[in-house]
């Protein structure tokens, strides 16, 4: 056992406020048990809202939907990707990430290019200015075989064609991806832990999941 005093965990899971997103519902409805002695509260809700995992479900027809996963799929080994430029390419990941990656790890793609977008425009797909992951990127990626990928404010693609290919070429090949995530500034190691652990209910495309990086303290 390692010793947890000797860890951080930050919380880089985006905090829920209902009614914020009326395209993404979140809405509490107060009931009470018919003894009238405790209460409870009926949630009426979309499976994108928040920081999600998405699963072969969301992208495919017959994809696995989460309970179609192992536990150990959403949690492990993560590296971090720093973005600084308009566009990743293969040979930034390259250079980035060929000393540190290994196989299976949990990629977090971090945007630190200075352009974010609140999270009404996240919710809302206004995502234009935001730097991209190019196609390329995905396929170098994808040869780690990564159990997630971890997404800041970035683009996947310009047009709709070339989002589904970037879905399509780490989705194929069992990748799932966490989305609309925060605190990443956070991160001071190449390498840490990653936990993103969905609600367990069946035949869901996607989960809100509380998403957590474990680094050793002291880190920068």
């Amino acid at each position: 056992m390692f010793n947890l005093e000797d860890y951080e965990i930050i919380d880089i899971s985006h905090t829920i406020i209902p009614g914020e997103n009326p395209d993404r519902p979140f809405a509490i409805q107060k009931a009470i048990l018919q003894d009238k002695t405790y209460r409870y509260d009926i949630l009426k809700t979309h499976s994108h809202v928040g920081t999600h995992v998405e699963v072969g479900a969301h992208f495919y027809e017959e994809g696995k939907s989460i309970t179609d996963y192992p536990l150990d799929q959403f949690h492990g080994p993560g590296v971090l990707l720093s973005v600084k430029n308009r566009e990743v390419t293969a040979e930034i990941c390259e250079k980035a990430l060929k000393t540190i990656i290994r196989e299976k790890d949990i990629i977090v793609i971090r945007n630190d290019t200075g352009i974010k977008l609140t999270k009404k425009q996240l919710y809302l797909g206004e995502e234009g200015d935001l730097p991209k992951v190019s196609l390329e990127a995905a396929r170098w990626m994808v040869k780690f075989k990564p159990k997630l990928l971890v997404l800041d404010n970035i683009r996947l693609g310009d047009t709709i064609e070339e989002i589904r290919e970037f879905h399509d070429i780490l989705m194929s090949q069992g990748v799932c991806f966490v989305e609309i995530v925060e605190n990443l500034e956070k991160i001071k190691q190449e390498r840490f832990y990653v936990m993103a652990l969905p609600i367990k209910v069946q035949n869901l495309d996607s989960s809100f999941c509380r998403t957590i990086i474990i680094q050793k303290k002291g880190s920068s």
